[in-house]
């Protein structure tokens, strides 16, 4: 990519929030298929084990978590500027200011909600890289899905993540101009679509908290 052309992009509001657009965009993709990997768990412990097995003998798996982590970076680093921006801009009407597909709970707690998801990441990434492998990936996940303590914070970053993408991702589709007045209520019941999906990060630890794994087993196989 020409360095000038990814220079004008990074010093330009417009680029910024481009940027931003489209890495969430691609994070979006990547916490789908993160929790379609995770229902794989109703499916038992063999099969989960093999899909994980699957999963980790990639080839260059650590160029791909680079990837998703740089991704992760930047979205975060363009967001926080991006804010900063907006609340040097106009510190006194900030507050009230409309945001981009209009005021509403998760368009007012991006901030907060964002911060959150960042602190689960960071434990949850930390509680499986440094967990007990030899016993499996299954029995790893499930014990840990066993936790009252880890489920709580397990079902405060999902709820987080809800409220994130209720907004973010009817964000990214008018950031990216697709924003015509006759498909901006498709895109906004989209972005409630798959922020709600993301419930399902939620109710998994739960099922195995209160044992009703046997209730959902083979539901997805």
């Amino acid at each position: 990519m020409n360095l000038v052309f990814l220079r004008r992009i990074i010093t330009t509001s417009i680029g910024r929030k481009l940027i931003m657009a489209v890495t969430g965009l691609l994070l979006v993709g990547f916490v789908s298929f993160h929790l379609m990997s995770n229902l794989v768990l109703l499916n038992g412990q063999e099969a989960y084990n093999t899909y994980v097995e699957h999963l980790t003998g990639v080839p260059f798996l650590l160029f791909i978590e680079i990837g998703l982590l740089s991704l992760f970076l930047i979205h975060i680093i363009m967001g926080a500027y991006v804010r900063w921006e907006d609340f040097r801009n106009s510190p006194k009407n900030y507050e009230k200011r409309n945001w981009q597909g209009g005021r509403t709970i998760g368009s007012a707690t991006m901030l907060y909600t964002a911060a959150t998801i960042l602190i689960f990441a960071a434990y949850h990434v930390f509680t499986f890289r440094f967990s007990d492998h030899s016993v499996g990936f299954y029995e790893m996940v499930t014990t840990a899905f066993r936790d009252p303590v880890y489920v709580t914070i397990y079902v405060m970053g999902a709820l987080a993540m809800i409220l994130h993408l209720s907004h973010g991702v009817q964000s990214i589709f008018q950031t990216l101009g697709i924003n015509h007045l006759k498909y901006t209520p498709f895109i906004k019941l989209g972005g409630w679509i798959i922020a709600l999906a993301m419930a399902a990060f939620a109710m998994l630890p739960l099922i195995f908290l209160f044992e009703f794994e046997c209730c959902f087993m083979g539901m997805f196989h």
